[in-house]
C-alpha cells in the first residue's frame, strides 16, 4: 500500500467543516458552552495496557494520543465512532493546532486521495478545557463518517459541495473559505461531553 501524503499544514483553500458560534437566536452549536469551563480539566482515564490507535484514526502528536485514548475509555460513541472508520476507506489525522480566532474550536479538511484512500485531517484548538476538547474530538469525528459515507467527496471543492448541500453555512473563517456544521455532528459532540462528564463523576465516586 502506498504511503500517505505528507502531512503538512491544510491549504488555506481546504473548505472545513467547523465548529463555529452563531449568533442567530434559538441556533447552538455544542462550541458555545462556555459553562462546561466550570467542571474543570478532567483527569485522564488512562488503561492498564498502553492504547494503540487503529490504523485508520492517526494521532499524529502523544497529546493527540492520549486525548483520543481518554475520550475513546471515557465515551462508548467515541469507541463506536472509531471501530466504523476503521471499517472506512478514510484515514483521519488528528492533531492540535492554535487558531487565530478563538471561536473556533476544531475542523476538518480533505488532505489528498491515494490507492483509493481518503486522507482527513482533524485539527483541535489548543489550550482549551479537556471535555470541550473531547466533545469537538467527537463533533469532528461524526464530520469523518458523514464524509466517509459519502464518497463523492475526494477533495475541496467537493466537499463544499456535499456540505452546501446537507449541511448549515456558518459562514467564513479567518484562514477564508467557507464553513459548514450539520445537527448530527453537533448531537455527536453533545453525547460525547455527556459521556465523559458521566465517567468522570463515576470516577470521582469511586475514589
Amino acid at each position: 500500500m502506498p504511503a500517505p501524503p505528507p502531512i503538512a499544514r491544510p491549504d488555506r483553500n481546504i473548505r472545513n467543516v467547523r465548529h463555529a458560534r452563531t449568533a442567530t437566536p434559538g441556533t447552538w452549536f455544542v462550541a458555545i458552552v462556555a459553562a462546561c469551563a466550570a467542571f474543570g480539566i478532567a483527569a485522564p482515564v488512562h488503561a492498564e495496557d498502553p492504547w494503540t490507535p487503529p490504523p485508520h484514526v492517526r494521532p499524529q502528536t502523544s497529546d493527540a494520543r492520549d486525548l483520543l485514548a481518554d475520550a475513546a475509555a471515557r465515551s462508548p460513541l467515541v469507541r463506536s465512532m472509531v471501530d466504523r472508520l476503521e471499517h472506512s476507506d478514510v484515514v483521519v489525522y488528528i492533531r492540535y493546532r492554535r487558531f487565530n480566532d478563538s471561536q473556533l474550536h476544531g475542523w476538518i479538511g480533505v488532505l489528498s486521495v491515494v490507492a483509493g484512500r481518503r486522507y482527513l485531517v482533524i485539527e483541535l484548538a489548543c489550550g482549551r478545557v479537556t471535555f470541550d476538547v473531547m466533545a469537538t474530538l467527537g463533533h469532528e469525528l461524526h464530520h469523518a463518517l458523514e464524509i466517509a459515507g459519502e464518497p463523492s467527496i475526494v477533495d475541496a471543492r467537493t466537499l463544499a459541495a456535499y456540505y452546501t448541500r446537507v449541511g448549515i453555512n456558518t459562514g467564513n473563517h479567518a484562514g477564508g473559505g467557507r464553513t459548514f456544521e450539520t445537527l448530527a455532528a453537533q448531537q455527536a459532540g453533545l453525547q460525547v461531553r455527556r459521556d465523559v462528564f458521566t465517567r468522570t463523576m463515576r470516577t470521582a465516586e469511586d475514589k
